[in-house]
């Protein structure tokens, strides 16, 4: 399983009234990397945390090891969105993406891959154990008619569910 965590789509809608009173963002991304830490300690999960160099002046994308978790920065002139979305792409077995931009999610649904919103996260990060996911009586179905058993969930979603149960 590996967590890809949109690092400052994430730090900005779970920390808003920190980041409107001026908060240093250095410190709001140490504190958010330490609780993946936590995160990652409890839940032996794969966790990397993309964030934007968007206006730096570094050729390339580089990366570092935060107390196991891996930090990648993007390159100049490209954004976490589109690093995310590139390994969206490839779409490697056990991927779950967490943001809550669009893009990503669109993609994501478009290639079957398992994703979060950075608030659903931040519940899981509060309590690791008491996360559940949903009954089956709790998704619709689509519009269409569908073929096979009513009560089986649709393949992706008992996908997505089970990477999602596995956190």
């Amino acid at each position: 399983m590996h967590l890809v965590i949109d690092g400052y789509n994430y730090i900005n809608r779970i920390n808003a009234s920190s980041v409107q009173r001026g908060a240093s963002m250095d410190l709001l991304r140490r504190d958010f990397l330490e609780r993946c830490a936590r995160y990652k300690k409890a839940r032996s999960a794969r966790i990397t945390v993309v964030f934007d160099a968007y206006d730096t002046s570094s050729p390339g994308r580089h990366s570092e090891n935060v107390r196991g978790i891996e930090v990648v920065y993007s390159r100049e002139g490209e954004t976490a969105d589109d690093v995310i979305i590139g390994w969206i792409r490839k779409r490697p077995a056990g991927l779950i993406v967490v943001s809550s931009d669009r893009a990503i999610i669109d993609e994501a649904k478009a290639r079957g891959v398992a994703f979060l919103t950075p608030v659903k996260l931040a519940e899981m990060m509060a309590a690791p154990v008491a996360f559940e996911a949903k009954d089956e009586e709790d998704y619709e179905e689509g519009p269409r008619p569908k073929k096979g058993n009513p009560r089986k969930l649709p393949k992706k979603v008992r996908k997505a569910v089970k990477a999602i149960d596995k956190l």
